[in-house]
């Protein structure tokens, strides 16, 4: 049995490992920052050349998350085995790593991520490679963009067509603007963070009401 020194001293290495998991996960994101202005002088292409702030286009982007989000809601609860693999996975190793981090920590870190994922593929690869046609674009960067999102064959096929979808919100608004994908990309990771979050924290309740 652990005593109340034991307890503390776990709670306190597991809370620094999720701070270093928020930490970390922001600075890997900050890296695709700098990778897609990399990428962007050596193709000849801004990853800010479509980003303009506009209080419209803000909220466009808030809007087209809910259809992403409501889809991770009803993949999660699905009775299929690969949807169901894809969920205790990300409880696994996402819940534990997430369980004491707060909301304002996961939305910075969901603004990491929207902004570095969004600027390489949408901002720069999609952008350079429509040279050779809207479609063979769209193709190009979401074939990349599910590959860096492997965890299963599904979650590759999963992350390449939400891929498509934040494709075709930087191309189907006139002007185009980054904003839009940016901000979907943002709020759905943010709100599948804190959907996990509750998931898991619900799963050690109920295990430890099972001891």
């Amino acid at each position: 049995m652990f005593d109340s020194e034991d307890e503390e001293e776990i709670n306190e290495t597991l809370g620094q490992e999720q701070q270093f998991f928020i930490l970390g996960g922001s600075l890997f994101s900050i890296a695709f920052i700098f990778i897609a202005f990399g990428v962007g002088w050596l193709l000849g292409v801004s990853p800010l050349q479509h980003l303009n702030w506009n209080w419209t286009d803000l909220f466009i982007g808030i809007g087209a998350a809910m259809p992403m989000f409501l889809f991770f809601l009803i993949s999660v609860r699905v009775p299929i085995q690969s949807f169901q693999k894809i969920k205790q996975f990300l409880l696994a190793e996402l819940g534990p790593r997430i369980e004491h981090g707060s909301i304002l920590e996961l939305f910075i870190l969901s603004i990491f991520i929207g902004l570095g994922e969004e600027m390489l593929f949408r901002g720069v690869l999609q952008s350079w490679a429509s040279q050779y046609g809207i479609l063979a674009a769209i193709i190009f960067t979401n074939f990349l963009f599910g590959i860096v999102h492997s965890v299963t064959r599904l979650y590759v096929v999963i992350a390449t067509l939400m891929g498509v979808y934040l494709s075709l919100l930087l191309i189907f608004f006139s002007p185009q603007n980054l904003l839009i994908p940016i901000t979907t990309h943002t709020i759905y990771d943010f709100l599948c963070f804190v959907y996990i979050l509750r998931l898991y924290r619900q799963q050690v309740i109920t295990e430890n009401s099972e001891v």
